[in-house]
């Protein structure tokens, strides 16, 4: 049976060398950088912005992370870009609120164009047949995943597979969350969109993550790791482990595996690095609002 590898790396600091080696770490422990991404290729990293604050307010990407990655990926030699469409506006305004566009302009990286898209058909698609997906992503080889660790309201946890939802120009993201209100149903969207556009691989930003009320108005609290993985199920499940949460209460998870996106059972995930059980936060908050009466908080015992 094929493993789905995830690399789990401990990084305390956002101070830029130390999260460089991490990351220099991660992808080396997944197969190398060469393994993932060919000399010319076009790659689009696709940080999640949501809406443009101050890197310390914990709710994007961390600047040190994007500029880690995007320095990993023009020493192999790729043309890089970036972009994310945020919650509203134009994603400009919010990448530089965000810390990213200055890190970008440092590095040489141009802003892909995530405002405005083209309808691509997917017919083996679990329930969405046809998305409009940013240009910036449809004229790219491929795309490197972003996340930031986080609580969601919907789906419980906003990770790899959430982390795609940007894929989607502007205000038509909003049209899911009124056309899709069961969190089921919006779940299997975002896989359905997962296998469109799978990413090549991603690396989540854990170091500071946020718990309670996410993915903008939580707590920030220190869990001090790094993710990396080219199968982004497998990515969530293991953080979900992390936080202390059983992914298979995590509608994304059970759900990219019969699409085929990963897998999220833990005899099917090779973790590799830093041992899992040092980092796991048992008292992370994922009492998220409950719905239909139900707590949603279900804790996994390891």
């Amino acid at each position: 049976m094929t493993m789905s590898k995830v690399a789990v790396v401990r990084c305390e600091t956002y101070d830029e060398p130390i999260v460089s080696a991490a990351v220099e770490k991660g992808v080396e422990l997944i197969g190398g950088v060469s393994s993932l991404v060919r000399s010319g290729e076009k790659i689009v990293m696709k940080p999640n912005v949501l809406y443009g604050t101050n890197p310390e307010k914990g709710v994007s990407t961390h600047p040190s992370v994007f500029r880690a990655v995007g320095l990993l990926l023009r020493k192999a030699g790729a043309t890089v870009r970036y972009g994310d469409s945020p919650s509203f506006g134009g994603s400009s305004f919010h990448m530089r609120r965000a810390g990213l566009k200055q890190v970008a302009d440092e590095l040489g990286i141009v802003l892909a164009d995530f405002d405005k898209g083209r309808t691509v058909s997917h017919k083996n698609a679990l329930l969405i047949k046809s998305f409009e997906i940013a240009n910036g992503v449809l004229d790219s080889d491929a795309l490197v995943n972003l996340p930031k660790l986080k609580t969601h309201p919907l789906v419980r946890f906003t990770g790899a597979v959430k982390n795609q939802f940007g894929c989607i120009p502007g205000l038509l993201k909003s049209q899911y969350h009124v056309s899709l209100p069961d969190p089921y149903d919006f779940a299997t969207m975002l896989v359905d969109l997962n296998t469109l556009t799978k990413p090549r691989f991603c690396v989540m930003d854990g170091v500071v993550a946020m718990e309670g009320n996410g993915p903008r108005s939580g707590k920030l609290t220190k869990l001090n790791v790094l993710l990396l993985s080219s199968d982004p199920v497998a990515l969530d499940a293991t953080a979900c482990r992390i936080i202390n949460l059983d992914p298979e209460v995590v509608p994304t998870a059970r759900l990219g595996e019969k699409a085929g996106l990963g897998t999220y059972r833990l005899d099917s995930i090779e973790m590799v690095g830093d041992s899992i059980e040092t980092l796991i936060d048992k008292d992370f908050d994922v009492d998220l609002p409950p719905k239909n009466g139900a707590s949603a908080n279900v804790r996994l015992e390891i």
